[in-house]
């Protein structure tokens, strides 16, 4: 099966299982931190992992030869990431009722549960960028690599999630 612009599939990105996931091995620390920061649940921050794996040894074929797998896979990993938000269960889970016995949280879990409630209020792209951006550690170009868009879409995203963030944190904070 030819790859990109009649170059074999092998060429382009190898039909070896071991030497693929020892490629992306490395990536999954950083993939998982990307999952959590979108989904805001660890399971399925993992079990998005795992997808995007799957899929990125399916779709090797489509990386252009020289491309870096960083991005690439972390762009994988955000898409998962929004088809389980969009997913039938996740609607379902999202508007359960929740448990009358929850204990109240201390002060440092009160403020990552800020922290996590005002992720979730930001838009999808906005959420990506300030999770790759700051999660990752990742340059502002690498971000845009990974969210499909220029640079300088990036660093505006980043800096309407910053101040989105902030604005949903400082009622909090001022009432403390």
């Amino acid at each position: 099966m030819p790859g990109h612009q009649g170059i074999p599939r092998a060429e382009v990105a190898g039909d070896d299982p071991d030497s693929f996931a020892a490629e992306l091995t490395p990536l999954f620390p950083a993939a998982t931190r990307l999952a959590a920061g979108m989904l805001l649940d660890a399971a399925a921050a993992e079990d998005a992992v795992q997808e995007a794996a799957f899929r990125a040894w399916r779709r090797r074929a489509n990386r252009w030869p020289g491309t870096d797998l960083g991005p690439w896979f972390l762009a994988i990993v955000a898409n998962q990431c929004r088809e389980v938000r969009r997913g039938r269960w996740a609607t379902i889970l999202r508007f359960a009722e929740p448990p009358d016995d929850i204990p109240a949280p201390s002060a440092d879990a009160a403020g990552a549960i800020d922290v996590r409630e005002g992720l979730r209020r930001l838009r999808r792209d906005e959420r990506l960028a300030l999770v790759l951006r700051y999660y990752l550690d990742l340059p502002v170009a690498e971000v845009a690599a990974i969210a499909g868009c220029s640079v300088e879409a990036a660093k505006s995203r980043v800096r309407r999630a910053e101040a989105s963030l902030k604005s949903v944190l400082s009622p909090a904070e001022e009432s403390r």
